[in-house]
């Protein structure tokens, strides 16, 4: 027998929680989004959907409007300052039509909002959450101002990978800063580095890393790596000597480094690796960067987040109570989330860090590992979002497409 219509709260109206409440008012139950801002934005740089994301956004009817505003993505190549590749990964060898689709994250976060909306959830902005309290085996969400919100039959927690609530509701969680993060910026891509569908890295050692993302036909999400110490929020960024550092590392990108420059419109940040003991706590259940945020190495945060939205709802059609509900997506996402949380922290350091014989490593090592009969399969598919483990992965169907 399938649950009854739930009253569900999420806090917080970034990717995961967007998506989870259209599925979940969809399904019949009645959903409340607490939202700290006065106005929900995006916040956070290009991103990268993977197939398994872009299954999701199929399965909301947002896949043709998210591919005529992003930008086909065929392969990752990477290169160190001598122009030597490091990664070369194709998802064509995977299946012909496969692809990733890079994307600005304000245009991923206005076609989630405008589906949220247009579901019959119930929007309640400007209300930070700050404390959940018990009811029986309800939760209440309390705000900074002393507002209830609730009870709730079930509240997902949702507020991305610096969340408050969870260190209020789960101590036993770990969820260091990783010691680099990066900043950011969108601009114009007169270089036209969008017409060869790649994600481009060029890299020096493990301590300077520049990135190039194509988000929309005609726009380029940069990114260029930096130590946290570097990006508090009360100092000023060092422009000059990112300019000059990046033009020396890639100087035939000199047009969009200067541009990228003189426009001063550099965001920042930063990310944790994100532990938790259990996905939930009763009524209460983690998901998205809450509950298994990793560094960008992997481009995986967003799909993550998007996969857990669908197996939420999922579970809960499937279970005839809350508790084998939590059971059932805990056994869905348990698998994927450890795997790729975990493989981001062992690369990490080989991108960012002050190893400077792990870059060395990588660069000696990967170019092979990338051309290996075995391994180049695995890492495709690690890219790709499609590994449930070291030794199990899901497949693609007849059309390249991931199916949920």
């Amino acid at each position: 027998m399938a649950l009854r219509s739930l009253e569900v709260g999420i806090v917080g109206c970034g990717v995961a929680g967007q998506a989870a409440a259209s599925f979940l008012a969809d399904s019949g139950h009645r959903v409340c989004v607490l939202e700290r801002f006065r106005e929900p934005r995006p916040v956070g740089a290009g991103l990268l959907l993977q197939p398994t994301g872009l299954a999701v956004l199929r399965a909301l009817g947002l896949v043709e409007a998210a591919l005529s505003e992003g930008a086909r993505i065929d392969g990752l190549f990477g290169e160190n300052q001598k122009r030597r590749p490091v990664l070369d990964l194709a998802y064509g060898d995977l299946h012909p039509e496969a692809f990733g689709l890079g994307i600005r994250r304000s245009d991923l976060f206005d076609l989630l909002h405008h589906r949220l909306l247009a579901s019959g959830v119930r929007l309640v902005t400007d209300t930070e959450i700050i404390d959940v309290v018990r009811e029986g085996v309800r939760a209440i969400a309390v705000d900074a101002l002393g507002g209830r919100h609730g009870p709730f039959d079930l509240l997902v927690v949702a507020d991305g990978a610096h969340s408050l609530l969870r260190e209020r509701l789960m101590p036993a969680a770990r969820a260091p800063l990783y010691p680099w993060g990066c900043i950011w910026t969108t601009v114009d891509d007169s270089q036209a580095f969008g017409a060869v569908g790649l994600l481009r890295q060029r890299v020096a050692g493990s301590t300077m890393m520049m990135g190039l993302l194509p988000v929309a036909p005609d726009k380029l999400t940069m990114f260029w790596s930096l130590p946290v110490a570097d990006l508090a929020a009360h100092l000023p960024l060092d422009l000059d000597t990112v300019r000059d550092e990046a033009l020396w590392l890639w100087p035939e990108a000199g047009p969009t480094i200067e541009y990228a420059v003189a426009a001063d419109d550099f965001s920042r940040a930063t990310y944790r690796h994100v532990a938790l003991p259990r996905w939930n706590d009763g009524p209460v259940l983690f998901m998205g960067d809450a509950a298994h945020g990793t560094s960008p190495q992997l481009g995986q945060g967003a799909n993550l987040g998007l996969l857990d939205a669908h197996a939420l709802a999922r579970s809960l059609a499937e279970a005839d109570d809350l508790p084998r509900a939590m059971e059932l997506f805990a056994q869905r996402r348990g698998p994927p989330t450890r795997f790729y949380r975990r493989v981001s922290h062992l690369l990490t350091p080989f991108f960012q860090s002050d190893g400077h014989l792990l870059g060395v490593l990588r660069d000696l090592v990967m170019p092979h590992a990338c051309q290996a009969p075995l391994a180049r399969p695995m890492m495709t598919t690690v890219l790709a979002g499609l590994r449930r483990g070291w030794f199990a992965t899901d497949p693609l169907d007849a059309e390249g497409r991931y199916r949920l």
